[in-house]
């Protein structure tokens, strides 16, 4: 068996006969005579024990170095072991027993391994036995980013790298200082810092679980990187204290992804049709364009992105509408149309993202009188349902009415989403609306030459009958999501 280097000076300060034999003189001249010679043993420089015979003392040192090699046969082993004595004055009771001695010899031996170091910006963080190890430690850390990254759509990894500078090299260290692959990346990923832990309650969101612990939603994200923030399950453990890694590691991802380019919409005059009427000659079509953007994150997390290149697939078709310029034949039934007075703001306490299918479109039915919040303002009117069957054809009530709807948008009409809540019946419903009079009207003396579009969850436009995901997107809003 081959046996691990020794690097052993022993050494006897004071050598004479008592100490070869284990016999003692007892000084009586101007000496304490309850008080003996005895010999305190060094190991390295360290005091472990008083012996009353230096024979003894290193005999016991022999057993243990034998142990020792035995032990620990490995040739790239080191072991320093320098023994000395020196006389001193005792008292019987400060001998060491063997199993303290023998216990005290072990600690003082020192045992050197050639290994390798993780060296982060000049500072050694941790030792491995080997130099396959240290690598196997630093691509564990990069893998989960890797894999991240990896499984997004139409993205590629460009690079993975580290934002330190990070160095693997050899180093002869305290056996007891080398760690494992496991250990390694925990001092590296970890640091000192304490990690605190939640489980997951039934009925628990990450909000509020971010409220009872006073931090921010973003930062439990961060102390998590693999989590789903989409869906979070009771007895699941959450990371509340954000781990300080030692190391950052920087992903270079490039995304492909293609966007609608929305066709442009141009008017005729038309005598065919009412004023205020509107019908499509040519339906228009959404063009698409490639974009290539790189991403770069840092730890999982989006620090910078860049648009590469943008290319058109398909150009976009406009859309030519028709706009009525007859004048309507002045009604005479008609009768003038009054509205509640109530306008204080519907309250956001209880309002239900409805659908409109089977839901909404039952409750606010045709003819029927809602009252409606702009969410933003907190400005209140009153509408009629006129008609429609993908989403609610809506007149306002009166001339105030109308006036209300010209506040919410700067003073004119306008074809742009807004969130409402629609309230029927005390029923409250998240909704959104267009402020654009169009088509044909029943009301008179409102101000509003045609009607307007509310939509609700999962509404579908009259001309395409496809969900609108900008509406939607405003219901989402109404909704408080």
């Amino acid at each position: 068996m081959r046996r691990a280097k020794v690097i052993a000076k022993v050494a006897v300060l004071v050598f004479c006969f008592f100490t070869i034999t284990g016999f003692n003189h007892i000084h009586t001249d101007g000496m304490d005579s309850d008080r003996l010679n005895a010999y305190m043993i060094y190991v390295n420089d360290t005091g472990v024990g008083i012996v009353k015979s230096a024979a003894k003392g290193l005999k016991l040192y022999d057993e243990i170095m034998n142990d020792i090699q035995d032990q620990y046969t490995d040739p790239d082993i080191n072991i320093k072991a320098d023994i000395y004595f020196k006389e001193v004055q005792a008292d019987y009771g400060e001998l060491a027993n063997e199993e303290e001695l023998k216990k005290a010899l072990k600690e003082a031996v020192m045992i050197y391994k050639n290994a390798y170091a993780i060296v982060i910006d000049g500072n050694e963080v941790c030792y491995l036995k080997t130099q396959q190890e240290a690598a196997q430690v630093l691509d564990g850390i990069k893998f989960p980013y890797k894999q991240a990254v990896e499984s997004m759509e139409d993205t590629v990894l460009e690079e993975i790298e580290f934002k330190e500078e990070v160095d693997i090299h050899p180093k002869t260290v305290l056996f007891s200082d080398i760690v494992n692959i496991e250990t390694a990346s925990k001092i590296i990923t970890m640091g000192s810092e304490e990690i605190k832990e939640y489980e997951v309650k039934e009925g628990d969101t990450l909000w509020g679980i971010s409220r009872k612990n006073d931090m921010r939603v973003e930062d439990i994200l961060a102390a998590n990187p693999d989590m789903d923030s989409d869906t979070i399950r009771p007895g699941q453990k959450i990371r509340l204290q954000a781990t300080k890694s030692l190391l950052t590691t920087v992903t270079r991802e490039m995304k492909v992804y293609t966007e609608a380019i929305p066709y442009e919409t141009v008017e005729e005059e038309s005598q065919d049709l009412y004023k205020g009427e509107k019908k499509i000659k040519h339906k228009g079509e959404n063009g698409e364009k490639e974009i290539q953007l790189l991403i770069v994150r840092e730890n999982g997390t989006e620090v910078s992105r860049e648009k590469i290149s943008e290319s058109i697939i398909k150009e976009p078709v406009k859309q030519v509408e028709l706009i009525g310029t007859k004048n309507r034949p002045v009604k005479t039934s008609d009768r003038k149309t009054t509205r509640p007075a109530d306008t204080t703001p519907i309250s956001k306490n209880g309002v239900e993202m409805t659908p409109w299918f089977g839901g909404a479109n039952k409750i606010f039915t045709r003819g029927s009188t809602a009252k409606v919040t702009h969410v933003g303002t907190g400005l209140t009117f009153y509408v009629k349902r006129r008609g429609g069957t993908n989403h609610a054809d809506c007149e306002p009530l009166t001339a105030a009415d109308t006036a209300v709807i010209k506040k919410i948008y700067g003073g004119s009409f306008s074809w742009a989403r807004k969130p409402i809540i629609v309230q029927v019946n005390g029923k409250k419903m998240a909704a959104s609306m267009n402020g654009m009079p169009h088509g044909g009207a029943s009301i008179s003396g409102n101000n509003f030459p045609g009607h307007f579009c509310i939509h609700f969850y999962g509404s579908r436009t009259h001309g395409t009958n496809r969900v609108d995901a900008d509406h939607q997107a405003m219901v989402r809003q109404a909704a408080g999501l």
